[in-house]
């Protein structure tokens, strides 16, 4: 059934391909003699913002080894109807590789939001520029990228724990998630739990050393901040908490940077 779709998908493009002849966005091309406009799609995707498409010599691995040749941004406003087109007059008789990268939140490494389908992938993406012909047109669907696909940023928690003036030592941390659904009674049901069984069964992290700190790696969501039909959702706000006399102290981290300080205060 999902490759019946993705075909029905593919089929739609073709016929976009074949509907759309004007020069979208892009570069000056008054004295182009070859163009390749690129027409992207997503699916599953969250986040438009921050993106480009390259063109370059060689498939996109990692952004440290990538030596494009020019980039055009990708307006998160967007429809499929808009192209991106490039003048590619000074590459006649190369290979051009396509990819839609996207930069990270929080530096300015660019990772790829161009999966491998079944008619897809990074090395697929490809025209030859020729002399005889003038106009180019490749499509690329886009989506959140898999676990694994690259190396998240991690922002450095320094918590602080503290009772009044005093900085609280050797208290076990414990990791909530994010913040989506953390309520009074979510706190409610983690004290019964605590009553029940001595523990929490949220995630243990560490315990904070003699001046009351621990220090607790956060790997960003590259989703970011998400508002769809009017409910936000915060991939990066997250809840850690400790235990006082059997009750949740907590604190909410937003992690929108790489250092971060936070206290849980009682």
């Amino acid at each position: 059934m999902k490759k019946y779709s993705f075909m029905l998908f593919l089929l739609g493009m073709v016929t976009l391909f074949a509907s759309c002849s004007k020069d979208g966005d892009g570069e000056d091309l008054k004295n182009a003699s070859h163009k390749l406009a690129v027409y992207n799609f997503g699916i599953n995707l969250f986040r438009f913002t921050d993106s480009k498409v390259f063109i370059s010599e060689t498939p996109f691995s990692t952004w440290s080894k990538f030596s494009p040749l020019k980039s055009l941004n990708l307006k998160a406003d967007r429809t499929q109807k808009d192209s991106l087109v490039f003048n590619v007059s000074e590459y006649v008789g190369k290979t051009l590789y396509v990819v839609t990268l996207r930069k990270k939140l929080l530096s300015d490494d660019y990772y790829s939001i161009t999966p491998t389908l079944d008619k897809q992938s990074i090395s697929s993406l490809k025209v030859q520029i020729t002399e005889g012909k003038p106009n180019y047109q490749i499509g690329i669907i886009n989506s959140e990228p898999a676990n694994g696909t690259y190396t998240p940023d991690v922002a450095k928690l320094v918590l602080r724990v503290r009772k009044g003036t005093s900085a609280v030592a050797d208290r076990s941390v414990y990791y909530y998630g994010t913040s989506q659904l953390w309520s009074e009674a979510i706190i409610k049901n983690i004290e019964q739990q605590v009553a029940l069984n001595g523990k929490p069964v949220q995630k243990y992290m560490n315990k904070t050393d003699g001046a009351g700190i621990s220090l607790i790696d956060i790997p960003i969501n590259e989703r970011g901040t998400v508002t769809v039909g009017g409910k936000t959702t915060k991939y990066n706000e997250h809840v850690f908490f400790v235990l006082e006399a059997g009750k949740v102290k907590f604190a909410l981290v937003d992690a929108n940077a790489l250092k971060l300080d936070k206290t849980i205060a009682f």
